[in-house]
C-alpha cells in the first residue's frame, strides 16, 4: 500500500478489501478500529458504497459488460 495514503485512507481500504472478498472477513478489530475512526453514520455510508460497487461490479460480470475505455494507462 502506498505511503502517500494516510493511516485513514488505509484503513478504509483495508475495509474494503475485506468487505470485498469472498466470504467477507470483516472482524471485531476491524469493525472498532473503524468505529474509532468515523462515525456510526459515516460506517454506514462507506459499507453502503462499497456494497453498491460490489454489487456494480457483480452484475456487470454476470452481462459481460467491459469497460469503456476509462483507463489511467490511455
Amino acid at each position: 500500500m502506498s505511503d502517500d495514503l494516510t493511516e485513514t485512507e488505509k484503513l478504509v481500504i483495508e475495509y474494503a478489501e475485506a468487505l470485498t472478498v469472498t466470504p467477507s472477513v470483516a472482524d471485531d478489530d476491524l469493525r472498532a478500529r473503524m468505529a474509532d475512526a468515523f462515525t456510526r453514520k459515516q460506517v454506514v455510508e462507506l459499507t453502503q458504497v462499497i456494497a453498491w460497487e460490489n454489487a456494480r461490479a457483480r452484475f456487470n460480470r454476470g452481462f459481460d459488460v467491459q469497460p469503456d475505455g476509462y483507463s489511467l494507462d490511455s
